[in-house]
């Protein structure tokens, strides 16, 4: 029990360490990477058909945040985005949170 204790005090603290304290995100630096990394499964067209890729758009940015993290620490596993999000630095990952948090939902059922 104690080293359970342990471990998950560590996994708590990579997950802290990752989020670049005072860093001020950048929205159009999250548009790039947004557009070069995410859209091809978490575009418009691609979570209406598959709906396995969730929409971000809209979302909180501390959710959008703490998610991305998760996968770059193992908190969350999922091989997809952790490859996606493996080689970006805390302040891209916020750069991104930004980007999608400050978009507008679509209505992905009017088709």
């Amino acid at each position: 029990m104690k080293a359970f204790i342990v471990s998950l005090l560590v996994l708590c603290g990579l997950s802290t360490a990752v989020y670049a304290e005072g860093y001020q995100a950048d929205i159009e630096r999250g548009q790039v990477l947004a557009t070069a990394q995410c859209e091809s499964c978490h575009g418009n067209v691609v979570i209406t058909m598959a709906k396995q890729f969730p929409n971000l758009k809209g979302q909180k940015i501390a959710y959008l945040n703490k998610q991305l993290v998760d996968f770059k620490t193992g908190l969350r596993v999922d091989p997809l985005m952790q490859a996606q999000v493996s080689a970006l630095s805390s302040e891209q990952l916020q750069d991104v949170a930004l980007f999608y948090s400050q978009q507008v939902t679509p209505n992905l059922s009017a088709n």
